[in-house]
């Protein structure tokens, strides 16, 4: 082992004990040391598996960017400091929204760096879900919902920087995994979850499916139906626009606003453009 990981392994060890994964007794060292484990099968250069071991440091601990400086280098420094969320008086939103903002402007090895996190972060929520069920999403600060578009949305992000890493491939396997429970052939999965919002939901033909992609369908009709009971209470002006853009792009047919409703609420969960809904809905 190079003396470089050794040494942050060892640092990472002290400074995250006493912390664990979220709703789990499995000791948080498990998550950073996973993920520089990603950056070595990516062939990373030993300063970007380092900060794997480090990257949560900053977020999580008392440790400052100037220790991490002093006994890693200023390249180390770079990279933890570039995977690391604003501050926490910032909204859950806010904080989430500057990190899919920033990828853009990030350098290649950041971009792996922050790939090999969120890849790991989704694969430990898969097999949390397939052994304790839905509940698990209980653990974080927001439900399935935002969990759906944040990782959808960097997923989008991520997509200009596919060249430079095998970590973007794999991120997008574990989303369709954990959101689809398929490894790809996500478009007909989205095509099931636009027959919720134009035949409704029937619990027999969801039985197969993964559960998260399930609890999403039922989650769809429900916004849709609470649409048709408290229609007064939609956002006018957002869905009369989104109506406006599904007749630019050929769709006529004006749809119910509990209907446009659902169309929005799919579209955020999946960070889908217009473009893409109608082409869903042409194929129906």
């Amino acid at each position: 082992m190079h003396q470089l990981i050794e040494e942050a392994l060892r640092f990472a060890a002290v400074r995250h004990d006493g912390q664990f994964r979220k709703g789990t007794n499995i000791p948080y060292l498990t998550h950073p040391v996973a993920v520089s484990m990603l950056l070595v099968e990516d062939r990373q250069p030993i300063p970007v598996m380092a900060a794997g071991l480090l990257h949560d440091l900053l977020e999580d601990t008392l440790t400052s960017p100037e220790e991490i400086e002093e006994r890693f280098g200023s390249e180390v420094r770079r990279l933890v400091e570039a995977v690391s969320e604003p501050g926490k008086h910032l909204s859950w939103e806010e904080r989430k929204r500057m990190t899919v903002q920033h990828v853009q402007t990030m350098q290649y090895d950041e971009v792996a760096l922050l790939a090999a996190d969120k890849l790991h972060n989704l694969r430990s929520i898969r097999l949390d879900v397939e052994s304790a069920g839905k509940q698990v999403w209980d653990r974080f600060r927001r439900p399935l919902r935002d969990q759906s578009w944040y990782y959808h949305e960097l997923l989008q992000a991520f997509k200009p920087f596919s060249q430079t890493t095998t970590l973007i491939e794999s991120f997008e396997t574990e989303l369709n995994l954990l959101f689809y429970g398929v490894a790809d052939e996500r478009f007909d999965k989205l095509g099931k979850l636009f027959d919720v919002i134009q035949r409704g939901f029937h619990e027999e033909d969801w039985l197969q499916e993964t559960s998260t992609l399930c609890q999403t369908a039922y989650e769809i009709h429900e916004a849709m139906r609470e649409g048709y009971r408290h229609v007064t209470d939609v956002n006018q002006p957002e869905l009369d626009g989104l109506s406006a853009q599904l007749k630019e792009g050929g769709l006529w047919e004006p749809l119910p606003l509990p209907m446009l409703q659902a169309i929005e609420e799919l579209s955020y969960r999946t960070a889908m453009p217009v473009d893409d809904v109608i082409s869903h809905l042409k194929v129906k």
